[in-house]
């Protein structure tokens, strides 16, 4: 009880202090910021998901999974990512540092045949600070700056159910989407007495997402178990509030002038239909491979009407895992050992050019048995990759992410008898 009151203690402080304003890549600039694409335990196997099932992990992101658990365990789970990036263009480099991807998971059997998790993670993330110099129109050798700031992101709050029947299991995620994204920006004319323009723009968004999920497991032969999965989101309008305002500031007498001020503005943001699909085969327990593939289509996202001229997003992942011997005496025989990779096409265009996303991964999980036949896994994931291309004078990023999964289960449900 101790261990499982820690890990929430833990977990609530992680989404706490990660749920703050992180200044992260340029590139959340667009839509409703970065995906996280966090898949829990399996995230140093490429982050595959839709055919991913075990008992000992919980896998929200289908939760035709919760099926593959314990019936009298009772198991939590949390986890959290850092990253740190190199920024770079031909002519300038940067750097940032970003906490992110908070998550923290319950599951356990409800009643026979029927599971049910429930937790909250991060959906997406903003954090961006850009600054541009350019020349003032009709002038030879007057400038202005343009300062572009933005912070927030979506969150989730779920309750998930699965439900099985012999070898196909059904699951449904109900989330409450929420979340706020700020968008501020500033011009500043390089002159003597020149007004600055300042606008900023909140939105608050919140309503219910479904996320229904489905996989089914053939038994090839007595070692070898392939399980095929789904997960879907159809298009849906998520409700959402916005307040504008505008202003302009003298520098030389200090005082502000009122441009435009919308109080609030209620409207709703068009998030589009995705879907994970892929498979999973495992063989004689020690062997997994995995593969995953994502689409949503971006090109319809709208925000208040108005469509954000997105490309569709496009991912695909492949991992492996090799796993000594499960039951083994020493703790790297128990150990997961896990090497993947992922190619993202995020579905934004900058001067038409695409930013993609290319990873590899790899990592492990360790196993630690406690009392009361408690098991307590340690999942540590690594990302190399690169995001985004430093032509036509846009910016490259060179990210490292370590990634955190912490999972503990016990019996909570056992029926104990007395002679």
């Amino acid at each position: 009880m101790k261990r499982i009151l820690l890990i929430t203690f833990l977990s609530v402080f992680i989404f706490k202090v990660y749920g703050q304003d992180n200044i992260g890549t340029p590139y959340s600039v667009y839509g409703i910021g970065l995906q996280t694409e966090n898949a829990g335990p399996y995230n140093a196997m490429g982050g595959v998901a839709a055919a991913m099932r075990d008992n000992g992990n919980i896998n929200y992101l289908n939760p035709a999974s919760y099926t593959a658990l314990d019936t009298a365990r009772l198991y939590f789970q949390f986890g959290v990512t850092g990253e740190y990036a190199h920024l770079s263009t031909y002519k300038e480099n940067a750097s940032y540092r970003v906490a992110q991807n908070t998550a923290f998971n319950i599951a356990f059997r409800l009643y026979k045949n029927m599971y049910m998790s429930l937790g909250f993670t991060e959906k997406s993330d903003i954090g961006y600070d850009l600054l541009y110099t350019n020349i003032i129109p009709g002038s030879t050798n007057s400038y202005f700056t343009q300062n572009i700031q933005g912070e927030g992101g979506l969150n989730d709050v779920y309750l998930g159910l699965g439900w099985r029947y012999k070898n196909l299991s059904i699951g449904l995620n109900t989330s409450l989407i929420f979340g706020k994204i700020e968008k501020r920006q500033t011009l500043t004319a390089m002159l003597e007495g020149s007004k600055i323009i300042k606008t900023s723009e909140n939105n608050r968004i919140h309503d219910v997402l479904f996320t229904p999920g489905i996989q089914y497991t053939l038994n090839l032969s007595p070692k070898s178990i392939l399980t095929l999965g789904s997960a879907f989101n159809f298009t849906q309008k998520l409700r959402s509030k916005t307040d504008y305002m505008a202003y302009c500031v003298n520098s030389s007498t200090n005082t502000t002038e009122m441009l435009n001020d919308l109080t609030l503005k209620r409207g709703y943001i068009k998030y589009p239909f995705r879907i994970l699909s892929g498979f999973d085969f495992r063989y004689n327990r020690k062997w997994d491979i995995a593969g995953d593939y994502t689409f949503q289509k971006m090109s319809v996202y709208e925000e208040f009407g108005k469509n954000q001229e997105l490309k569709d997003y496009h991912k695909a992942a492949l991992g492996l895992s090799w796993t000594p011997e499960r039951l083994g005496r020493y703790w790297w025989q128990r150990n997961s050992y896990m090497l993947g990779g992922y190619f993202i096409h995020s579905g934004i265009d900058v001067k038409n050019v695409d930013i993609n996303t290319y990873a590899i991964t790899f990592g492990s999980q360790i196993p630690f048995y406690t009392a009361r036949n408690g098991i307590l896994l340690l999942g540590v994931a690594f990302d190399l990759g690169i995001r985004g291309t430093e032509q036509n004078g846009l910016i490259q990023e060179k990210f490292a992410k370590v990634r955190i999964n912490i999972g503990f289960n016990e019996f909570w449900f056992m029926k104990r008898k007395i002679n």
